[in-house]
C-alpha cells in the first residue's frame, strides 16, 4: 500500500470514528443559527433558572445567543402581550399562563408543523406529554400554540400510616359499618374527616394526641378558594348531567354555577370545613403544606405535586411513639351519579407553557430553543430539580418519561407514590377556564364562595345567584357570542 493510500486510510479511519463519537456531531458543529439573538420573557426567580442554566448548550450547539428577561408572575401576561404584537416581535418566546391562550394565540405561532417535520433536539414527543396536559395546556381551538413547561395538578394526599393503623381500622368500620380506604365519594371524604378530627389530650393510634388534629385542610383564602370548589363541583354537575361537566351551558353561555349540583357542591364544601383547623379560611400555599407535611397534624389534603416530590418531609404523627411517616396519593373524591357511574376529576390547572411569537424575526431559531428546553432530554431535569445538576425551579413532570424515568425513581425513590396518582389523572383531568374574562370570572366566584363559607351569605343558593349574575355580566361585556366561541375552542372545537 502506497503511503498516499495508507494517509488516506487513516485520515478516513479518524472521520469516522469522530462521526461515531458521542462528543461530535457534525450537523451541531456547523452552529446552524450562528450569531442569532432569541430573547426569551420568563416567570422570575427560580423557574428562570432552566433558561440559564441551558443557555450554553444553545450556544453550543446552534450558535445561538439566548437572552432571557424576567419577569413577575403578575406582570408576565402584559409584558408578553405587548412585546410578541409588535413587529418584530419584541420577545421571540414567552412563557405565559395557558388561561390567557385566548388573548396571546392570534399572535402566537402554531407549532403542529414545526413538531411534524422539524422535531428539533431530538424531537420533543409530544405524543409523551400526559393527555390532560397536551389537551389543556398547550392546545387551543384544535391548534398547538405551546409546550408545556410545569405540569401543575392535583392530588388527595393521605396519611397511610394512619389509614393502616388496625386500631383506627377497626374504630372506623365499627362506627360507619364499612372499611377505611382513601375516600372515592365527597361522602366518604366527609365520614374519614369528621372521624380522624379530634382535640388534644384524645387517642390517636392508640396513644394520647399532644396537639389537636384535623380530618383535613384546604386552602380556603381568596382568591383561590375557587380551586376547591370547583374539586367538588365538577363531579356533582357530572353526575347530573350524566358525564357532561360544564362551566356554561355551550349553546347559549348560561353559567351552571347555581344549579341544584352547583348549590351541593357549595355545601358539602362548607360541611368539610367543620373539620378543618381554626383560620382555615384565610390558609394560603404555605399554611395547608405546613400542617399536613411539616406539622402532621391533618389527616387529608388536596394540593399540587409538591407533596409528593417531598415525601421525606411528611412530619410523624403527634403522638408519643408514632409509625414511620407513610404519604398515601389518589384522585380527588367523586360523586356516583343516578346510574351508578362513579364521576371523578382532578383539575389541570391553568399552568406554566411556553410559545413561540408569530412576530419574531427568527422562528426557526426560536423553535430550536424551545425545543431543547421542551425536549424529554432536557425537560426531564427541569422536573426532577433540585438535583446536582440543576437548582430548584418549581416544576413539576408532566411526560409519561418522567413518572416512569428510572433515573427519577432512582434518584428520588419516593416518588414511586405518585405513579398510579399521575397515570389516573392523564385521563381524569378538568381544564380551569382558558378563555378572555378567565381570572375575573373565577376571582367572582371565589368572592361569593368565601362569602358563604365565612358566614357573610347565609345560603348557598344566594352566594352563587350573585356569583352567576356576575358572570352574565362579565360574558355581555365581552360578547356573548365571541365567549361561546372561545369557550367551544377551549375544548378544542370549532363553533
Amino acid at each position: 500500500m502506497s503511503v498516499r493510500r495508507l494517509l488516506t486510510v487513516i485520515a478516513c479511519s479518524i472521520i469516522i470514528a469522530l462521526l461515531a463519537s458521542s462528543s461530535f456531531n457534525w450537523a451541531l458543529a456547523q452552529k446552524p443559527y450562528e450569531g442569532v439573538r432569541i430573547t426569551v420573557l420568563v416567570h422570575s426567580g427560580h423557574q428562570a433558572v432552566p433558561w440559564y442554566k441551558y443557555a450554553k448548550y444553545i450556544k453550543e450547539r446552534y450558535g445561538i445567543e439566548l437572552v432571557v428577561v424576567e419577569a413577575p408572575p403578575e406582570e408576565l401576561f402584559t409584558k408578553a402581550l405587548l412585546g410578541i404584537r409588535s413587529k418584530p416581535a419584541k420577545y421571540d418566546i414567552i412563557q405565559f399562563n395557558s388561561a390567557f391562550v385566548a388573548d396571546l394565540a392570534p399572535y402566537l405561532l402554531p407549532l403542529d408543523d414545526y413538531i411534524i417535520k422539524t422535531p428539533g433536539e431530538g424531537g420533543v414527543a409530544f405524543g409523551d406529554i400526559l393527555p390532560c396536559f397536551r389537551e389543556y395546556q398547550d392546545m387551543w381551538g384544535g391548534k398547538i400554540y405551546a409546550l408545556t413547561i410545569d405540569g401543575d395538578i392535583f392530588f388527595l394526599y393521605y396519611r397511610a400510616d394512619l389509614f393502616e393503623n388496625p386500631i383506627e381500622r377497626k374504630a372506623f368500620k365499627a362506627k360507619y359499618g364499612h372499611d377505611l380506604e382513601p375516600p372515592k365519594t365527597w361522602g366518604e371524604f366527609l365520614e374519614i374527616a369528621e372521624f380522624f378530627t379530634r382535640k388534644k389530650g384524645e387517642k390517636l393510634c392508640g396513644q394520647t394526641l399532644q396537639r389537636d388534629f384535623y380530618g383535613a385542610a384546604f386552602q380556603l383564602k381568596p382568591p383561590r378558594v375557587f380551586y376547591w370548589y370547583l374539586f367538588v363541583y365538577w363531579p356533582y354537575i357530572a353526575a347530573a348531567t350524566k358525564g357532561e361537566p360544564h362551566y356554561f351551558d355551550p349553546k347559549t353561555m348560561k353559567p351552571l354555577i347555581s344549579t341544584e349540583a352547583a348549590i351541593k357542591a357549595l355545601e358539602v364544601l362548607k360541611k368539610a370545613t367543620k373539620y378543618m383547623p381554626p383560620g382555615v379560611l384565610g390558609w394560603e400555599w404555605d399554611e395547608t403544606f405546613t400542617a399536613f407535611m411539616k406539622e402532621g397534624c391533618v389527616a387529608m389534603t388536596i394540593h399540587w405535586p409538591d407533596e409528593g416530590k417531598r415525601a421525606p418531609e411528611l412530619a410523624p404523627l403527634p403522638i408519643p411513639n408514632p409509625p414511620k411517616p407513610k404519604l398515601g396519593v389518589t384522585l380527588p373524591p367523586g360523586v356516583i351519579g343516578p346510574d351508578g357511574k362513579l364521576y371523578r376529576y382532578t383539575m389541570i390547572d391553568a399552568a406554566w407553557v411556553a410559545g413561540i411569537a408569530k412576530n419574531s424575526a427568527h422562528p426557526d431559531a426560536a423553535w430550536a430553543v424551545l425545543s431543547f428546553i421542551c425536549s424529554p432530554r432536557w425537560d426531564l431535569e427541569r422536573v426532577m430539580a433540585p438535583t446536582d445538576f440543576m437548582p430548584d425551579t418549581g416544576h413539576d413532570p408532566y411526560r409519561y418519561s418522567h413518572i416512569y424515568s428510572p433515573r427519577f425513581l432512582t434518584l428520588k425513590p419516593w416518588f414511586k407514590v405518585m405513579i398510579k396518582a399521575y397515570e389516573e389523572a392523564a385521563l381524569h383531568g378538568f381544564p380551569l377556564l382558558k378563555m378572555p374574562g378567565a381570572y375575573e370570572y373565577l376571582e367572582k366566584l371565589a368572592t361569593y364562595v368565601h362569602a358563604y363559607l365565612s358566614g357573610q351569605i347565609p345560603d348557598a343558593k344566594g352566594a352563587l345567584d350573585k356569583a352567576t349574575a356576575e358572570w352574565e355580566k362579565i360574558t355581555n361585556r365581552f360578547g356573548r357570542e365571541s365567549q361561546r366561541r372561545a369557550y367551544l375552542a377551549m375544548w378544542g372545537l370549532g363553533a
